[in-house]
C-alpha cells in the first residue's frame, strides 16, 4: 500500500491494482474491493488526553483538515465527515442525497476510535431478529428495513478525566418507634428523627463519557449503550478509509457541563452511602465540587444507521457497530392496539364475573 497525496487529499492505494483501499470490518484491516489485497494497519502509538484548559490551542493546530473534509446535508443540517477521496450519496442522519461539501473545519482531531466489529450482514441479521419481535407493529414494517439503507457512521463522544474535591451538607435520619391506637388497637408507627450532617469526598474520574452529537441524541445512543471504551485504538485515518464519521455539534466545553452532571450524580450517590454507614436514612444531599487537573480527548464509536419513511412518518433505527444491540423507533398498528384492547376488556370481564359469581 501506498499513502500518497493529491492536493493534500490523502488515498490509501493498492500496491497490487492502484485501487483505493477501504477499512474492511472482518480483517479489521484495510482491503482492496477490486484486488482483495490486504494491508494491516499500525496500531503503534499511545492515546494521549488534553488540558483542558487548553482547548482553543488545540483547535488552532488541528490538522484533521488535511485527512477529511465536512459534507453538510441541505435537508436536516447534519453534518458528517469523510475521508476525502470517497463520495457520500447519502445523509447518515435522515437519508437524503442532498449533501453538499462545505469549508468548515473538521473541529479537534480524533484521539482514539472503536473500530467496527459488526459486518453489515451481521447487522441486517440482528435487525431482522428485532423486527420480528415488534409485536405492535404493522406486518408490512420488515420492507422497509431495506439493506441498501443501511450505513456505517462513527458519532463523536468526549472523555473527561477529573480530580475531584467536594463537600456536602444532607440530613441523616434514624428511626424510632411511637405506639398510637388506631380504631381501638395498639399498633406502632415509625417515625424519624432529622440530624444536620456534613463530609468531605475526594475521587478522580477516568474516562466520563459524553456524547458530543445533537443528531443521534443521548436518548437513541443510551438504547444501544454500553461501548467497550477500554478497548479503543489510537486514531489513524485507516480505519475511516470508505465510511462517515459525524461532526461533533457539541463543544468540548458544552461537553463537561454534561460531564461534571453524571459526575454530581456520582458524588451524590456516594454521599449518600456515606450518611447511611452512620444513619438510617438520607435525605436533602447538596454537593459543591471543585475540579482539578481537568483532561479530555475527542472518540468516536461506531453505529450502524438508517431512516425509513412509513405512511408519511419518519423512523430511524441504529445499531452498536461493536456489539450488535439495537434501539430504533418504529409505527404502531392501530388494529394490533384495538384487538389487544378488546382481550384485555374481555380478560377483564371474565374475572369480575369468575369473583361476584
Amino acid at each position: 500500500m501506498s499513502e500518497e497525496k493529491q492536493e493534500d487529499i490523502q488515498v490509501f492505494t493498492c500496491e497490487n491494482c492502484g485501487g483505493n483501499m477501504v477499512f474492511d470490518i472482518k480483517s479489521q484491516a484495510l482491503k482492496c474491493p477490486y484486488c482483495e489485497t490486504e494491508v494491516a494497519i499500525d496500531h503503534e502509538g499511545e492515546v494521549h488526553e488534553y488540558d483542558f484548559s487548553n482547548v482553543s490551542t488545540l483547535e488552532e493546530k488541528s490538522n484533521w483538515n488535511e485527512d477529511v473534509e465536512v459534507i453538510t446535508c441541505e435537508s436536516c443540517g447534519a453534518e458528517t465527515v469523510v475521508d476525502k477521496h470517497i463520495t457520500a450519496l447519502h445523509c447518515s442522519y435522515c437519508g437524503s442525497s442532498h449533501v453538499l461539501k462545505t469549508k468548515q473545519s473538521a473541529g479537534i482531531k480524533p484521539e482514539a476510535i472503536l473500530p467496527f466489529k459488526i459486518e453489515k450482514h451481521q447487522a441486517m441479521e440482528e435487525l431482522s431478529k428485532w423486527v420480528k419481535y415488534r409485536w405492535l407493529a404493522p406486518n408490512d414494517l420488515k420492507l422497509l428495513y431495506q439493506s441498501d439503507k443501511l450505513q456505517a457512521v462513527y458519532v463523536p463522544y468526549w472523555t473527561y478525566d477529573a480530580n475531584t474535591s467536594s463537600t456536602y451538607t444532607a440530613r441523616g435520619g434514624r428511626y424510632y418507634y411511637e405506639t398510637r391506637e388506631i380504631n381501638g388497637k395498639k399498633e406502632q408507627v415509625q417515625k424519624v428523627r432529622w440530624y444536620p450532617v456534613s463530609g468531605q469526598l475526594h475521587q478522580f474520574f477516568d474516562d466520563i463519557l459524553v456524547n458530543a452529537s445533537h443528531h443521534y441524541s443521548n436518548t437513541i445512543m443510551c438504547g444501544v449503550e454500553p461501548f467497550n471504551t477500554d478497548r479503543v485504538e489510537p486514531y489513524q485515518s485507516e480505519y475511516i478509509s470508505g465510511y462517515m464519521a459525524e461532526r461533533y455539534s457539541l463543544s468540548v466545553q458544552e461537553g463537561f457541563t454534561f460531564a461534571k452532571q453524571k459526575i454530581n450524580r456520582e458524588l451524590e450517590e456516594a454521599a449518600r452511602l456515606e450518611v447511611l454507614r452512620y444513619y438510617d436514612t438520607v435525605s436533602g444531599i447538596h454537593v459543591q465540587t471543585h475540579y482539578d487537573h481537568v483532561t479530555f480527548k475527542h472518540v468516536l464509536l461506531p453505529i450502524w444507521t438508517a431512516t425509513y419513511d412509513y405512511k408519511g412518518k419518519q423512523y430511524q433505527y441504529i445499531i452498536n457497530g461493536e456489539t450488535g444491540r439495537i434501539h430504533g423507533t418504529y409505527p404502531y398498528s392501530w388494529v394490533k392496539i384495538t384487538i389487544l384492547i378488546i382481550l384485555g376488556i374481555i380478560v377483564i370481564y371474565f374475572i369480575f364475573v369468575y369473583f361476584n359469581s
